[in-house]
């Protein structure tokens, strides 16, 4: 088994042990706060079971525990017991809040576990206390809530602590927290719905883990809960072994199991005996059913898309598949049939079955299990031959965990394009008495958040030139600051009542303006009203781009919490699957070329003078222009210049890729003429924008619903000529543009002749030098450009003419590669010409992942991946065929490599995996792997870095590296930690890449 397995094995045990630790009035537990903890900033929530005995130990003011920095100076979060009260303590960085629980006082809890939550969402608490019945499973359900000054809990990651029980000596806790460590049973449960466990300790303190017998739980107690199902979270899976032993196959062999989920993917169960194999998962959100008993035409497969059977709808679905007569296979969904095979009579040849996900190394054994990602959700009541099996009794069961808790299925992220918006209903009352809060993140500079309208009335939240405002019925307040576009998340809190307009941001930037006179007296209006979040079909401004999460609005009818956005109504091109982090790709290459101009030269001496101890020395890896040349050594299977039209140039539609030319002569703002050849399938897209600074002066050619339109303006006025016909039927059309002062013709295919114009001809009319073609930068063109069409084109441009001469000299391109001729398919496609992709940065590389991509090379050298972490660094690269991992842990550098029997480069796909725990690194590549142990850096720490796939610029790379060639050729079904990667979604498509298709031939 794999060492990083064997790992992350032993932490999942540990993490998810739930099982209780008894305190003695001096015991403390010092807990590993695992998580996100910059997400605890907006929301925290913390989930226990507690035990007390008023009858054995008399009630008295005691710790339960504590959340915040070991000074105890700053934000933190605390439960204690005073005054016979459950008592939720908060700060948020000016005053100490209070929660007691007065409604049912600790000395009449009955003696068995009863469940705690306390709750923080911006500036708003609650406490939870839930007290399970003696002689059922009824509940007694309790809360109490309360507010706080502030709204963000501002704790430094690096020195937050989480004591259990009580605190050690040394350490000073606030005075509300300052009691008698706690005496009775305590069992974590969650922390911001990640499972949590006391035996997860850094420390403990007077407690003998080995002696100290826990409590029993009642075993009525909370059973709907926490017995009757599973939680899986993509990383686990269930193992049944020796299947027939337990429960004989049969004349039929059945399989029960009940899922519920929102994720799109995720594997239900698999069996596998060598070459056979059975896989039942969701694929899209559908059940996906594959398998193979030795079939001499090969596996069987089915795909359902019925959309009354999609599973991934947060409800519970029950499957069955049955093997009938060692001849059928019937599947059956909620008690419906859905599908019937007929197979060659096979005795089924599996005797272990995996549930939720498997191993690595079995997913690896077989290409139709490669892209199996495990399960996020939930499973109840597994059954085999009709016989229930506990899945955490299992010996091989990993990382799961008892209990389905409904915020598993809650969606608080929202990933918006600008093409997207959220829509819903409540009674809310936005002009009157409102507040709001939410996180954003985001790039662009403009971009609507929240908004409502009733008639020509309008509330809205949005971005503009990078500033927040709050705007009711033309009333406006507005942030101090105009930098919240810069990638990184910011928590905003939004207020209207009948003295005044409030904005605060990153509970900082606090904006404030009077009620006006003429608003109208608040009342209270229940009706129920629609509200969007990222954009509205109805409103001027302009879709945001980005993303919202951790959402909330004081509902008339409801308590303040978190905003689940699956069960909003209206849900326009909207994920709510993941939320890429975006980083300015400028600033990213400015922190980086400062580093390394400053570190190029003694990086490479100090790989000379620390040589490693093992036998692999990075020295035998000779560089590039120290080797044979590519016709020494073998030309590769496929050209490295595939076929494609001449003087043509594929614009892969990706967000902001263009061409950007800078050549504009003086006389384009007096007339010009424009020339070009189009073929696309795209019915919209931006094909040719220039314009002045502030974008008043403009011209512009785009799509619309396929049709073509060529528009600038005069003066305040705007000219625009639409054809009738539409272009987007894939074939070559000849475009012919002409402004001549107030006048704009256009001419398509030499036939269809359009013109029009409008009076002005003295107007003075200037432009800047910068011509785009294809798309735009970030925050250009939505100005002038209606939305769709405002994005990038997606197709071929050939034969581009300004004034009866080529544009030939581009100063950048963005995802612009050859237009390929011939047969294509799916995947990333690195040009000759160079190019790179840069990753959002929700992927981690740092001391522990493992990266799975799939390659068909066209060149023997290339790098494939570059990440650089401190003064570290990881690539990936091929280098004659071999491919290299080259490591740097900021003290020493150390590499391993594979040469595969068959060449890397022979035309065919090429599955490659790295992992690396810390100093250990394993590569696989197809049936080929090697691994390497490094020295150790007891400092390397984790971090967040961009992530460069299919190159990168020299000035990142080490001098160590045996090339620094971009890669050529295609590349698909990237996954870094199990997380599929989307091109579609990165901070950087540069050069000649073209994203979501390669050239086949």
């Amino acid at each position: 088994m794999r060492v990083r397995e064997l790992i992350s094995q032993a932490r999942s045990v540990v993490r998810k042990v739930q099982v209780s630790m008894r305190f003695n009035g001096q015991s403390s537990v010092e807990v590993h706060p695992h998580g996100n903890l910059e997400e605890l900033k907006t929301v925290t929530s913390i989930s226990l079971f507690l035990r007390v005995d008023p009858d054995k130990d008399p009630i008295e003011d005691r710790f339960i525990l504590y959340l915040g920095e070991r000074n105890g100076r700053k934000d933190y979060m605390g439960l204690a017991i005073k005054n016979d009260n459950l008592v939720f303590v908060y700060n948020l960085g000016s005053e100490d809040v209070e929660i007691p629980l007065t409604s049912k006082p600790v000395s009449q809890w009955p003696a068995v576990f009863n469940h705690i939550k306390i709750e923080r969402l911006g500036r708003h608490g609650k406490v939870f206390l839930t007290i399970p019945s003696q002689g059922s499973t009824d509940e007694q359900k309790f809360i109490q809530k309360g507010e706080a000054p502030g709204s963000l809990f501002d704790v430094d990651p690096k020195n937050i602590v989480f004591f259990v029980g009580g605190a050690p000596e040394g350490v000073k806790l606030p005075p509300p927290l300052s009691l008698a460590p706690f005496v009775g049973c305590i069992e974590l449960s969650s922390l911001n719905n990640g499972i949590i466990s006391l035996y997860n300790f850094k420390e403990t303190y007077n407690m003998d883990v080995a002696s100290s017998v826990p409590c029993s739980r009642y075993k009525l107690a909370f059973s709907e809960s926490r017995i009757a199902s599973y939680l899986f979270d993509g990383r686990g899976y269930a193992l049944i072994s020796n299947m027939e032993r337990r429960a004989p196959f049969a004349v039929v062999t059945r399989f029960d199991i009940a899922v519920r989920t929102v994720s799109k993917n995720g594997a239900i169960f698999l069996m596998v005996n060598r070459d056979k194999f059975f896989l039942l998962e969701i694929k899209n959100g559908f059940l996906n059913l594959i398998y193979d008993f030795g079939f001499t035409n090969g596996p069987k497969h089915f795909q359902d898309d019925s959309p009354k059977r999609q599973i991934n709808d947060a409800k519970y679905h029950e499957v069955t598949v049955i093997y009938h007569h060692s001849r059928k296979v019937i599947l059956v969904v909620d008690k419906n049939l859905v599908k019937t095979f007929e197979n060659p009579k096979t005795t089924l040849p599996f005797s272990d079955i995996y549930i939720g996900g498997a191993p690595f190394s079995i997913l690896k054994a077989r290409p139709e299990l490669s892209s199996v990602v495990g399960l996020k959700g939930c499973v109840k009541g597994f059954q085999f031959q009709k016989k229930d099996f506990n899945l955490l009794e299992e010996p091989g069961t990993i990382d799961i965990s008892s209990g389905c808790p409904e915020e598993s299925f809650m969606s608080r992220a929202a990933y918006f394009t600008g093409k997207s918006y959220l829509g819903s209903t409540a009674k809310i009352s936005p002009f009157d008495s409102f507040e709001a809060g939410l996180n954003f993140r985001t790039q662009q500079t403009s971009g609507l958040l929240f908004y409502h309208s009733e008639g020509s009335s309008e509330f809205s939240i949005s971005l503009e030139n990078g500033a927040v405002v709050l705007n009711n019925r033309g009333s406006k307040v507005k942030s101090h600051k105009k930098q919240y576009s810069d990638g990184r998340t910011h928590f905003l809190m939004a207020s209207v009542n009948n003295q005044r307009y409030s904005l605060m941001v990153d509970d900082k930037d606090k904006q404030e303006k009077k009620r006006p006179s003429s608003a109208t007296v608040p009342s209270l209006d229940s009706t129920v009203k629609t509200f969007y979040y990222g954009g509205s079909q109805s409103s001027s401004f302009k879709n945001f781009t980005g993303c919202i999460s951790n959402v909330y609005i004081n509902r008339q009818d409801q308590d303040i919490e978190a905003e689940d956005f699956q069960k909003y109504t209206e849900r326009v091109d909207v994920s709510l699957q993941d939320c890429p982090m975006q980083h300015p790709p400028a600033g990213l290459l400015s922190k980086q070329r400062d580093y390394t101009s400053r570190t190029k030269q003694s990086l490479s001496q100090k790989v000379t003078r620390d040589k490693p101890s093992f036998p692999l020395d990075v020295q035998e890896l000779k560089s590039d222009d120290q080797v044979q040349t590519e016709s020494q050594i073998g030309a590769c299977y496929l050209s490295s210049t595939p076929r494609s039209t001449r003087q043509a140039f594929h614009f892969c539609g990706v967000a902001n890729s263009r061409q950007h030319y800078t050549d504009l002569t003086d006389s384009f703002s007096e007339s010009f003429n424009f020339s070009l050849s189009m073929k696309t399938q795209s019915a919209f897209g931006l094909i040719l924008y220039v314009s002045d600074v502030q974008e008043n002066n403009f011209v512009a050619l785009f799509l619309a619903q396929g049709k073509l339109v060529f528009t600038f303006n005069i003066a305040d006025k705007t000219v625009q000529i639409k054809t009738e016909e539409r272009f987007n039927d894939g074939a070559w059309h000849n475009i012919f543009l002409m402004r001549h002062g107030s006048r704009g013709k256009v001419i398509i295919n030499g036939r269809s002749w359009l013109e029009d114009g409008a009076q002005g001809n003295n107007v003075q009319w200037r432009v800047s030098d910068s011509l785009f073609v294809g798309g735009v930068p970030p925050g250009r063109g939505q100005k002038n450009i209606q939305q769709n069409s405002a994005y990038s084109f997606a197709g071929c441009l050939k034969n581009i003419q300004l004034d009866g001469h080529k544009l030939s000299h581009v100063a950048e391109a963005f995802g612009v590669s050859p237009c390929f001729e011939g047969p294509s398919e799916a995947g990333t496609y690195f040009s000759k010409e160079g190019g790179y992709v840069v990753l959002d940065e929700s992927f981690e590389l740092g001391l522990r992942f493992e990266v799975v991509m799939e390659v068909r090379p066209r060149v023997p050298s290339g790098v494939l991946l570059h990440v650089r972490a401190g003064k570290g660094y990881f690539i990936i690269y091929i280098h004659q065929g071999e491919v290299v991992v080259l490591v740097n842990n900021g003290r020493h550098e150390f590499f391993t490599k594979v040469s595969p029997r068959q060449s890397v480069c022979d035309g065919s796909w090429h599955r490659i995996t790295v992992i690396r725990d810390a100093n250990v690194v394993q590569l696989n590549m197809d049936s080929a792997s090697s691994h390497v142990v490094g020295p150790v850096n007891p400092s390397s720490t984790d971090t967040r870095k961009p992530v460069f796939i299919g190159g990168a610029p020299d000035l990142f790379l080490p001098g160590s590296i045996a090339t620094m060639k971009p890669y050529v050729g295609c590349i698909k079904n990237l996954i870094i930690n199990k997380s599929q990667a989307s091109f579609n979604k990165a901070v950087l498509v540069s050069g000649a890449v073209s994203v979501g298709t390669c050239p086949s031939a």
